[in-house]
């Protein structure tokens, strides 16, 4: 499908900011919401990610620290809304480019683009399991030594056949696709948001899918889209004007929102559970300052610290704009920048070895493959079997019980005809959907203990 044209940069961003969502239902038409004079359609994105379910589990979710009982350290909703206020910083700049430029279509606002990219960095960890990049890899691997348990021997054509694109997916089972799929699917018993493309194009960093090269290795994927959103990803970028791989301006200023916030503040909380040294993180502070102040709360440097890379992510932004607009940029902003600011956050990922070599963090992250490697079996075997029996089946009792404890029995009867790859997928939402503690806790319940 080829991109739509655009005449005009002011055109460009005037199909770059579209407010269309996808359909209800398969093959329906695409849709925008009715005109509401107090509240816009991006408005609206960000507040369907608020009050969504899954926005609510990021409270009990991995940031850097599994299970920290210490409640000052972040967690990842406490991470996302750090990241959708720098996200709005970024965002009211290139409002002000835009307008300076002339290119700010007349029916949209600078305040549409905060919105937009505000609701894009509360949305951007809503599909990351649990134990965070840790239940990534757990899964991954479970997959990769146990896939005859999940994928059963069936021909094309029969309802426990499971196509090809979906055990990659499984085997390449990525928080960053997950989270598209959670924000662009239509509705389904609460579960799916219907974002706009606008949202949906500052919220993909990596606009492919696990079968495309740049995808990497099952053990580290990185890609947006499993093989069941393709077709909505391709119309929404369509739509947009963008072509199938290229990434939206907008993801850029995500990113580089979530980038400095993880940067800085996991180090903070390195020194709040005392795996990293006060003076030492307080050092690469000043020097991201290019100064040395040795009396300052870390706090106080850490938010000046925020400001100085939004300057600086931002002037990377304005700096290569022709470059971002035409999709041939192929690093994020915080490749661009350089001297003091560049080395200090080099040393700051440096610091990161000592966060995950963290004796108590590899405890628990070993444990995330049993946990979930359990979880998904327990699934994939009662899904398998109410497949078989053509129906729930109050005489199965293990799968019964099985199926009523992760998704209720009202639930199951009503799609109990589905084959078993719809069922995959539905197992696909409900493990990344599971907070840590949920995760160990039904775990132990399916074990028996």
């Amino acid at each position: 499908m080829s991109a739509a044209p655009a005449t005009t940069e002011t055109d460009r961003w005037a199909a770059l900011l579209s407010d269309h969502r996808s359909p209800r239902t398969a093959g329906g038409p695409a849709r925008r919401d009715a005109d509401n004079p107090f509240r816009s359609p991006f408005e609206t994105d960000h507040d369907r990610v608020v009050y969504s379910a899954p926005f609510r589990r990021l409270a009990r979710k991995t940031q850097v620290h599994p299970l920290a009982p210490n409640d000052d350290v972040h967690n990842r909703l406490t991470h996302s809304i750090e990241v959708a206020s720098v996200g709005r910083s970024l965002a009211r700049r290139l409002g002000a480019f835009l307008t300076q430029r002339g290119e700010l279509p007349a029916h949209r606002t600078a305040d549409d683009l905060a919105w937009i990219v505000q609701a894009a960095c509360l949305a951007h960890d809503l599909g990351n399991p649990p134990f965070g990049h840790a239940g990534e890899y757990a899964v991954r691997e479970w997959i990769a030594s146990h896939g005859a348990d999940l994928f059963p021997h069936a021909a094309e054509g029969d309802p426990l056949h499971v196509p090809a694109d979906l055990q990659h997916d499984w085997a390449c089972f990525e928080g960053n696709a997950q989270g598209l799929r959670l924000a662009a699917r239509p509705d389904l018993a609460g579960a799916y948001l219907r974002l706009t493309d606008a949202t949906l194009g500052a919220l993909v960093k990596y606009p492919w899918t696990a079968d495309d090269p740049r995808a990497g290795t099952a053990r580290n994927a990185k890609f947006n889209v499993y093989a069941s959103e393709r077709d909505l990803f391709e119309s929404a970028w369509h739509r947009m004007g963008l072509g199938p791989s290229l990434r939206h301006p907008l993801s850029y200023l995500t990113e580089a929102a979530d980038d400095i916030c993880y940067r800085l503040i996991d180090m903070e909380d390195g020194v709040e559970v005392g795996l990293l040294d006060r003076d030492r993180v307080r050092r690469c502070f000043n020097a991201l300052l290019e100064q040395d102040d040795t009396h300052q709360p870390l706090g106080q440097l850490r938010a000046a610290a925020i400001g100085r890379l939004i300057d600086g992510c931002w002037q990377v932004f304005a700096d290569d704009y022709a470059n971002i607009c035409a999709g041939t940029r192929t690093q994020d902003l915080k490749a661009g920048l350089v001297g003091p600011r560049a080395d200090a956050l080099a040393e700051l990922k440096g610091l990161y070895l000592h966060l995950f070599a963290d004796r108590n963090k590899t405890a628990t992250e070993l444990g995330a493959y049993k946990s979930l490697g359990r979880i998904v079996y327990a699934l994939a075997r009662a899904c398998q079997r109410l497949v078989r029996d053509g129906g729930y089946n109050p005489e199965s009792y293990v799968a019964k019980r099985t199926l009523d404890l992760a998704w209720g029995r009202e639930f199951v009867t009503a799609h109990d005809t589905r084959p078993y790859a719809w069922w995959l997928r539905q197992i696909m939402d409900y493990v990344s959907g599971l907070t840590d503690n949920y995760a160990r806790q039904l775990s132990r319940e399916i074990e028996g203990g």
